[in-house]
């Protein structure tokens, strides 16, 4: 389940941080009617994240349920606040982001409303803080899978070759 959850953490955040890397100058530059057709775009290639979500949260839960009489150890703590960044960054997706894709769905291409620009501006807000949550929340998986102790000889030697 660990790895499972490194990779659905990991697939989300490397998503997030190259969008964010790559389009954060450029999207900051778009005309009205340019930005709502990116809006659009962006929207419908980004379907498939909320189902990742949903197995990323089952998979960290059912791993802190496997390792729930070890909850004094630090591998479990890297889990569960790895958790509680991805349900953090479900929160702010849900209370932030969504409400303003809702908002922006409803504009045309040739009349954009007054304000568009703040809207954009506060959209990127969430996708900043959303993409820090999610690297945060991949590097605290990525520490709690080379901090764990093994006791099989292969586990260790694969371990050393990182």
């Amino acid at each position: 389940m660990k790895y499972t959850s490194l990779l659905l953490v990991g697939l989300l955040a490397g998503n997030s941080f190259a969008f964010t890397l790559w389009t954060r100058s450029s999207i900051e530059k778009l005309s009205a009617s340019s930005y709502i057709d990116f809006h659009e775009s962006v929207q419908r290639s980004l379907s498939w994240t909320p189902i990742c979500c949903i197995f990323l949260i089952l998979a960290l839960s059912s791993l802190l349920v496997t390792l729930r009489k070890h909850w004094k150890e630090m591998q479990f703590f890297l889990i569960l606040f790895a958790l509680v960044c991805i349900l953090d960054e479900l929160f702010m997706t849900w209370t932030g982001s969504y409400p303003i894709n809702q908002i922006a769905q409803n504009w045309s291409l040739q009349n954009a409303p007054a304000g568009w620009v703040e809207i954009r501006t506060q959209w990127l807000y969430f996708v900043y803080w959303r993409c820090a949550l999610l690297l945060v929340g991949f590097g605290l998986l990525l520490v709690s899978v080379f901090s764990t102790k093994s006791e099989s000889p292969l586990s260790q030697d694969v371990a050393a070759a990182f």
